[in-house]
């Protein structure tokens, strides 16, 4: 069936909205658990704790537990995969990726009998989140296209990708000076779709810290963070026409997403210790305030090639803010041949915070931030962890679990975590290793606006191998 289009021949293609979408702040606000290999084997629950320059990342009062300076370097493996499924149909992929950790230095001034028994100061380069993945979605013997459902009525330009491609067609009526578009892909037996999703990209946070002890009771931190990082996400996408069983040919839709993020954040902290194996701690978080800058491309492929970048757009993304709460028990010391410890750290985060704001897009900046508002939420966030120290062996484990940001019924995307590791240290050399496994799913992932079909779902596994090498002096 023919549509009518209302635009003249001369007029510019027009970005869609879907250039930006409600999920873009929270790429940059969920950073599940990375960092040193000490605080990945504890699945970071390591707020109360301390003595780990990831402290600066949690409750920054931990670093106030150090008494020797230390220099550290994290690296290692991540490897993520993830399940579709459709129908039953089910397409798997994967796609690993170094892991940059933490790199950083802590200076520890010692006061000798002062009040303020040592204070530190902390620089680091921490990894808070890698975005590496791909995902593969197949759904065949569907009753509507895309080019129904989406494109046709969304062409507002005789010079859109789709009509200079010649997958949807063109006929001009001289008596009512109209333009009618058409394809063969409204109508037909059955459509074939599959796409194909790569993610890249990484959040790093290079962070001052300042950190003090106060008698050994109690400890205080402040953190000056500087986020920086890029994501980019590449799709695509082909649909194949079958009428009586037979194909009568297929398209390409490529696009690619680029964001390259710097934001600025303070994370403040304290702990208590009331008695020698006893730490409660208390930390809280600023939004992280990003300025963002967009690279949107589109392509489609058929009887020729017609696409490219669509202009820049730069905007300002806020993230939640985070309030972190921290228990620890301490057993034994450092002169214990067998000692450990078991923490916790409780963290809420309000996602349904986030918002964007444009300068000159009033109407884009409300859709956006009105849909924020109706999918997203609050959520809780535990991390568990417990370490056994051997003399000179460290062991340990832990459990994470990251709360549900989307309003119920609208989404799943909750992580759970399992974390190992086993740790050396010496006089003047520690190593550390760990691994983490993590898994969301129950995801629901729509191929594009206004589709019809039922949801495919979504499951993803993060499997971690993480080393940190450090010197204390």
């Amino acid at each position: 069936m023919k549509k009518v289009l209302f635009f003249a021949l001369g007029l510019v293609v027009m970005v869609s909205l879907n250039a930006q979408n409600e999920t873009f702040p929270l790429l940059f606000s969920q950073y599940g658990v990375n960092g040193t290999a000490a605080s990945i084997g504890k699945a970071g629950a390591i707020g109360a704790l301390g003595g780990d320059i990831m402290s600066a990342n949690y409750n920054p009062a931990g670093l106030g537990l150090y008494r020797r300076s230390e220099m550290s370097l994290s690296m290692g493996l991540d490897i993520t995969s993830t399940k579709s499924q459709f129908n039953g149909i089910q397409a798997d992929d994967s796609r690993p990726s170094f892991n940059y950790g933490n790199m950083g230095f802590v200076l520890d001034i010692d006061n000798g009998k002062g009040n303020w028994r040592h204070v530190q100061l902390t620089f680091g380069l921490n990894r808070l989140m890698n975005f590496s993945n791909k995902t593969k979605i197949v759904r065949p013997g569907l009753t509507s296209s895309f080019i129904n459902d989406n494109v046709l009525d969304n062409i507002t330009s005789l010079n859109d990708d789709f009509i200079s491609s010649g997958v949807v067609d063109t006929a001009y009526d001289g008596i009512t000076d109209t333009y009618f578009i058409s394809s063969v892909y409204e109508t037909g037996d059955e459509f074939d779709q599959i796409k194909s999703i790569k993610e890249s990209g990484y959040i790093n946070e290079f962070s001052m810290s300042l950190s003090g002890n106060y008698n050994n009771i109690l400890y205080l931190g402040a953190t000056l963070g500087i986020p920086f990082g890029s994501y980019s996400c590449k799709t695509s996408f082909s649909e194949e026409r079958f009428v009586s069983g037979i194909s009568t040919g297929y398209y390409n839709y490529n696009t690619q997403q680029d964001l390259s993020v710097a934001g600025i954040n303070l994370k403040l902290g304290a702990i208590v210790r009331p008695v020698s194996w006893v730490r409660l701690g208390a930390a809280i978080h600023t939004p992280t305030y990003y300025s963002t800058v967009d690279d949107y491309y589109a392509e489609v492929e058929y009887n020729s090639w017609s696409g490219g970048w669509y202009p820049t757009f730069e905007y300002s993304m806020r993230t939640p803010w985070k309030f972190m709460g921290n228990l620890a028990f301490v057993i034994g010391n450092n002169k214990s041949p067998i000692s450990g410890t078991i923490s916790l750290d409780y963290e809420r985060t309000d996602y349904n915070f986030m918002s964007f704001s444009f300068d000159d897009d009033i109407m884009r900046e409300t859709r956006l931030n009105t849909s924020i508002d109706n999918n997203f939420t609050g959520a809780n966030n535990i991390r568990l962890g417990g370490e056994l120290k051997l003399d000179r062996l460290y062991l340990r484990a832990g459990y994470a679990y990251f709360g549900n940001p989307y309003k119920e019924n609208v989404n799943d995307a909750a992580w759970n975590y399992i974390t190992c590791g086993v740790g050396y240290k010496g006089q003047s050399f520690f190593f550390d290793l760990a691994y983490a496994y993590g898994k969301t799913e129950g995801g629901k992932y729509y191929m594009y606006t206004n589709d019809m079909n039922p949801a495919t779902t979504l499951s993803t596994t993060k499997n971690l191998i993480q080393t940190t090498i450090g010197f204390k002096f």
